[in-house]
């Protein structure tokens, strides 16, 4: 029931274009100990591109889930599925606003990029693109997972990160691309070197013209 689950509580924060005069919709999810308007301050502002509607969700007590991302899937219990359960609920907004799932982009960073790949995954579905900065699929290194070739099928993925980041491996991001690629998605890697946790200006870059892609992809259709 939604009233057991504390993500399903919280305010949602909306940016930008109303989804009505929207070509692109984002869900764009903050980090652990973050907030909607950080994610406004870091990524919003920084991308200054209008015709886009940002669905922020805001995480109960500032966090999606407990421990690290590649702790065994149990250990982020239930919180983990409690927080893929709020991503459904915006998505499903979305939807019935007139942005169907093909016109959706999934953005995130750290806990937020991990929360946002881990969804994607998880509903087999065909969103417009998954935008993860810094951060990979939810589970321990080396974790199986059934692949389900071409289920995402020329989705554009963009999974970037620093080399020596303290809180996420890229080695955990290199495998998450894996995946991905093997489910039949473009995917783009960007590992680059520097030591910090946060949104490069290069990763904005990145980003915007994968969604400007994305958007014109949307027109013309």
């Amino acid at each position: 029931m939604s009233n057991l689950n504390p993500h399903l509580q919280t305010p949602l924060s909306v940016f930008g274009t109303p989804a009505r005069d929207a070509a692109l919709a984002v869900i764009l999810v903050h980090g652990r100990g973050q907030s909607p308007g950080w994610m406004h301050e870091q990524v919003v502002r920084r991308f200054a591109r209008p015709g886009i509607a940002w669905h922020a969700p805001a995480a109960a007590d500032g966090s999606w889930y407990p421990q690290r991302f590649i702790e065994p899937l149990d250990a982020n219990e239930p919180r983990l599925s409690q927080a893929l359960a709020r991503l459904e609920a915006v998505s499903g907004v979305l939807c019935e606003e007139g942005i169907p799932y093909e016109a959706q982009v999934l953005m995130g960073f750290s806990q937020g990029a991990c929360l946002c790949s881990e969804f994607v995954w998880r509903m087999g579905r065909r969103y417009r693109a998954l935008v993860a900065f810094t951060g990979g699929l939810i589970g321990p290194p080396g974790m199986h997972r059934d692949v389900v070739c071409g289920a995402l099928r020329h989705m554009p993925v963009l999974l970037s990160t620093w080399d020596d980041d303290p809180y996420v491996p890229a080695g955990s991001v290199r495998e998450s691309a894996a995946f991905f690629d093997r489910a039949g998605a473009a995917v783009t890697l960007k590992i680059e070197g520097a030591t910090g946790h946060g949104i490069r200006d290069a990763e904005i870059g990145y980003a915007r013209e994968m969604l400007a892609a994305a958007a014109s992809s949307c027109s013309s259709n």
